[in-house]
């Protein structure tokens, strides 16, 4: 899979057995580098230039990832498509000029290592938001790997059972730790810097993320919002690429279509049915003058995610969740990039803001878009922890690991080795900064199928969020407006989830997104399976009580559970019972089905890392009151 690893310094590990977790495909070239003792390898997807990249100075440039442009005392300068196609060797040029002080001038999404042969150094570096995850091990040296599975394995680590509460409960582990103890991810907008001789190492944050609203007026921003979002396409857009834009039946990706419309462009959507969120993509795309693929997903979708995601799962996300599983052949033979509108949510519309929620009693509950305030650490943590499921067993709450890593220190509010200057960046920004705060395999299951670009996580981009109010964010929708400005013919198209056209009034969408909600609820449009609705995604914790997946991939990883000193199999057949019954188990039970077809995971339990995820019989009769199944 693509990504970087390394060895440097005295690093116990073997690189070839680091090497392995960036074969996932076949399909990745891969570039291996020794000298002394720093020994790095590199996997990119087709079509880019030769890796390591030599400076003048003699300096080794590795990139994982895309760079888009440059800062420079004159301005912003977006490379060109041959200097995109040559990522390594456009940094390694630009830093004969800037040293290593480049990284804080890139944009883009990219990790990078660079080895300093004179100064007896390797600089490990990741982007702003920490797109491209790296992740370190060692004491007297150091192994990197973009693949924590491989570094894991390779470095017979051991499971650091304080983060495994958070990890079950909602699919990540926060800041920089990792379920494993003595694996860190590098923070995110940092050079982390390895001296090879003695093994040390020191972390430099060269960018921190600083929320400051300004104070000016909607139509101000959505000015801005729209140069700035031309200005991002325009330089990325090339006439001699194939797009394929990942379509939904919202509005963040119809903005992504209507740059992208004038050029070779194609309109993709994923789902189970013709469902009223694929009927919208499709009429979408056919205003916008595009062709439309509705990539439909077969009755064994999740079993045989089972099969072709686990191998490169980084500990965040759900299995389920790579979306483009079963299609990336088809995606890597239509197009050159896939394009997609993540995070232009989180970003501008506060979509994991905390807001207020009114409790109507029987009739149930309504979301307001008010930001409720957590104005604490001891707040914070409130809200965040979770209860454990019956299946674990392990010596610390998740209140009581939060309550030990979420501290104020002098720097800020330091969340498992990621400091906020605030309580407000924290707020705001830790779904999502670093990115594997985010438990969704989306983005990164991208990164490890083909060449893609989201626009969105443009520095430009994420430059405007910081500044734009909160009440923006929650009581307006600037992508909606945006879209009016820029296609008048898509904004006429109602959003599938309001059914309201987009260049309409945020407080019709409001009440639309529940009267719509309710109205399906209603009608019987749906076909004859209990987990369909009009979403893109079916509906998780239906399919858990309908379809035998789990169970069968649970009985048949019971030899797993049972090596893993963490894990109780009565507690498992408990809470698949449970949620049977109608309790939502949901989220634990997936992270679990995935969890135990990882292959490290496997390794480390001792037992033979092969898959189980598709098991073919679905007759086995299950008692799920004791530890049987017949």
């Amino acid at each position: 899979m693509p990504g970087l690893c390394g060895a440097l310094g005295a690093a116990e590990c073997d690189i070839d057995r680091l090497r392995e977790g960036l074969r996932w495909s076949g399909r990745e070239r891969v570039f291996d580098h020794a000298a002394g003792d720093v020994a790095v390898s590199v996997a990119v997807n087709d079509g880019f230039g030769d890796q390591p990249a030599r400076t003048d100075d003699g300096e080794l440039v590795w990139l994982w990832g895309d760079v888009y442009g440059v800062e420079s005392p004159s301005g912003y300068t977006a490379f060109s498509g041959l200097e995109r196609d040559r990522p390594a060797r456009t940094v390694a040029d630009l830093y004969g000029r800037y040293g290593l002080d480049v990284v804080e001038r890139l944009n883009g999404t990219f990790a990078a290592v660079v080895s300093d042969p004179d100064a007896g150094c390797v600089h490990l570096v990741t982007d702003r938001m920490g797109s491209h995850p790296l992740y370190v091990a060692g004491e007297r040296g150091v192994a990197v790997s973009s693949h924590v599975q491989s570094l894991a394995a390779a470095t017979d680590a051991e499971f650091e059972e304080t983060y495994l509460p958070e990890f079950f409960t909602t699919g990540r582990v926060s800041g920089c730790r990792t379920p494993f103890a003595g694996i860190d991810e590098v923070p995110p907008s940092s050079v982390l810097t390895v001296d090879v001789e003695t093994g040390d190492t020191a972390v430099r944050r060269y960018w921190t993320p600083r929320y400051r609203p300004v104070d000016r007026s909607f139509s101000a921003f959505v000015d801005e919002f729209v140069e700035t979002f031309r200005t991002v396409c325009a330089d990325y857009l090339r006439d001699d690429r194939r797009y394929g834009v990942l379509l939904s039946g919202g509005s963040d990706s119809r903005l992504v279509l209507a740059a992208a419309a004038d050029h070779d462009t194609t309109a993709y959507h994923l789902s189970d049915w013709m469902s009223d969120e694929a009927g919208t993509a499709e009429r979408s795309a056919l205003a916008a003058d595009c062709p439309f693929v509705w990539l439909k997903r077969g009755p064994d979708h999740h079993r045989e995610c089972l099969v072709e995601n686990p191998s490169m799962m980084p500990f965040y996300g759900r299995f389920d969740q790579a979306h483009t599983a079963g299609f990336n052949d088809r995606l890597r033979e239509e197009v050159d990039v896939v394009v997609s509108g993540l995070y232009a949510d989180v970003l501008f519309k506060g979509a994991t803001l905390p807001t207020a929620v009114a409790d109507f009693g029987p009739l149930g509950t309504l979301t307001l878009p008010v930001e409720r305030s957590v104005d604490s650490v001891e707040a914070y943590v409130d809200r965040a922890v979770q209860s454990l499921p019956p299946y674990l067993d392990v010596p610390m709450t998740m209140r009581e690991t939060f309550e030990a890593n979420v501290r104020e220190t002098v720097r800020g509010i330091d969340h498992h080795g990621v400091v906020y200057p605030s309580m407000r960046e924290l707020v705001s920004l830790r779904e999502f900064y670093p990115m594997s705060n985010d438990p969704d395999l989306f983005y990164y299951g991208l990164t490890q199928s083909m060449p893609h670009w989201t626009p969105f996580l443009d520095n430009r981009m994420i430059d405007l969020a910081l500044r734009l109010p909160v009440k923006y964010q929650l009581r307006r929708d600037i992508v909606n407006t945006a879209i009016e400005r820029l296609a008048p013919d898509l904004a006429a198209i109602p959003h599938a989830s309001t059914d309201v056209s987009l260049d309409r009034p945020y407080p019709l969408h409001f009440v639309g997104r529940y009267l719509t909600s309710m109205r399906r609820q209603r009608r019987d449009t749906a076909p004859d399976v209990p987990y369909y609705g009009h979403r893109p995604w079916v509906h998780g914790p239906e399919l858990l009580r309908h379809d035998r997946f789990a169970i069968e991939s649970l009985l048949a990883n019971r030899d797993v559970v049972e090596a893993l000193p963490f894990l109780d199999w009565d507690g498992v057949l408990e809470t698949y019972r449970r949620h049977a019954e109608g309790e939502n188990f949901y989220w634990e039970l997936f992270m679990l089905v995935g969890f135990l077809e990882m292959p490290a995971v496997r390794a480390l339990a001792g037992i033979e890392p092969t898959s189980t995820g598709v098991v073919p019989s679905r007759g086995v009769d299950i008692d799920l009151t004791s530890g049987d199944a017949r």
